[in-house]
């Protein structure tokens, strides 16, 4: 029998555990609400859900964590909500399972599960956007996973893409974590009287013309958003995950053009990579961080 890895995805309402072969394929998968309380409550959930889910063929264990993650250590220095900076993540959970941990960011977390199994699958450059709760990003560079000196690469949230967007709670105008996320929709949407973000696009999909502005104006600002990281990074292909990307090309229509207008020297370039959304949806950041995990333990030739 093929060797397992967990993935244990700490989301900001929701934690999804999964048991993977090495191809990604899910064997196993629970998903429980996320303790907001502390780092005791935190480990409780974590060492939990592994003694739930693994078997004699489990090699390794990988924690996907939102904030900033220091990839050397395995450290969680700070995630919005969570109450547990500076926890040793990596350090208590190997201690508590006796299994080699891998413990990275959520975002990267998902960019490497679309690379290997998903919308980025056969590219060597992807850039992936998080358009969820918040705003992130994730990509790999010739085939690699971009982490940056300390593991804080891909944290674009407060990025300006709307100067007449919402004030977030840096204190600041039109970041992208308010005005290009999941959360954008669902706040604009309620301010044009939807109850929430799914509904918006509800009725945007039978034509609801307020529902639609909305979607287009979030779209738009993700697409500004967007084409930053591409003149920064260069990928062969652009996938849109979190929450939002559940508009499809409700949201992405609007963001391609804004994308193509956004460009430097747009015109100029022999190809623009195209804008996708994401292939695993919810189960892409417990997915690749049980990859990442397993990759530790039997490096890919």
């Amino acid at each position: 029998m093929p060797e397992e890895a967990l993935g244990i995805d700490v989301g900001g309402t929701k934690t999804l555990a999964v048991r993977i072969r090495p191809d990604g394929s899910i064997v196993q998968r629970v998903r429980v609400p996320t303790p907001r309380t502390g780092p005791v409550e935190l480990l409780t959930l974590l060492t939990g859900l592994a003694d739930r889910l693994r078997t004699p063929r489990t090699r390794a264990v990988g924690v996907a964590l939102p904030g900033l993650v220091e990839t050397a250590t395995g450290a969680l220095r700070h995630a919005p909500g969570l109450s547990c900076d500076d926890l040793p993540v990596r350090t208590l959970m190997e201690e508590a399972t006796g299994l080699p941990a891998h413990v990275d960011n959520d975002a990267r977390a998902a960019t490497w599960a679309e690379y290997r199994t998903g919308a980025g699958r056969g590219h060597r450059d992807i850039l992936v956007i998080t358009a969820g709760t918040g705003w992130g990003c994730g990509a790999v560079i010739n085939e690699r996973l971009l982490t940056g000196s300390q593991g804080y690469a891909g944290e674009v949230g407060h990025l300006h893409v709307d100067t007449e967007g919402p004030t977030c709670y840096c204190g600041q105008h039109g970041c992208a974590e308010v005005s290009a996320s999941g959360s954008a929709i669902s706040h604009r949407g309620k301010t044009a009287g939807y109850p929430d973000g799914q509904a918006v696009t509800r009725a945007a999909r039978h034509g609801d013309t307020r529902a639609l502005a909305v979607l287009h104006t979030v779209g738009t600002a993700l697409g500004h958003g967007a084409a930053a990281l591409v003149d920064l990074l260069d990928p062969a292909i652009v996938i849109v995950g979190g929450g939002g990307a559940d508009a499809h090309d409700l949201l992405l229509a609007p963001a391609r053009t804004a994308m193509h207008t956004a460009l430097t020297a747009s015109r100029r370039r022999p190809g623009i990579p195209p804008m996708v959304t994401a292939a695993l949806g919810n189960n892409a950041g417990a997915t690749g961080i049980a990859l990442l995990a397993l990759d530790q333990t039997a490096p890919r030739r």
